[in-house]
């Protein structure tokens, strides 16, 4: 196992989200002199469709995913998916004032 591997696998956080205001929402708040990096997340919209895209401050970190009503997404990637630059937070946009819940693993790098 190389020392990216084993310092990320010590340090994997864990979040869980839950929101359904049509505007940016937190996940993960910024920390100073780092990076957050998404390892995985799990997402659904539980109450109608939602386009949901990643930012991070006020630059797009992924395309919009449109997920249909009670429908679910998710991704993994062992190194990970996407990170934001520096002392920015991890926030989803969504297109829509419906609830989306789901959770994200990341590191700090």
């Amino acid at each position: 196992m190389s020392d990216f591997q084993s310092n990320a696998f010590q340090n994997v956080q864990f979040v869980s989200f839950s929101d359904a205001d049509a505007a940016s929402n937190l996940v993960v708040a910024a920390v100073t002199t780092k990076k957050i990096r998404v390892l995985s997340y799990v997402l659904n919209a539980a109450n109608g469709e939602n386009d949901v895209s990643f930012i991070g401050g006020s630059t797009a970190l992924t395309g919009a995913f449109e997920i249909a009503n009670n429908a679910t997404i998710s991704a993994s990637a062992t190194y990970g998916l996407f990170e934001t630059a520096d002392n920015e937070d991890l926030d989803i946009l969504m297109s829509a004032a419906t609830l989306v819940v789901g959770h994200f693993s990341y590191v700090l790098v």
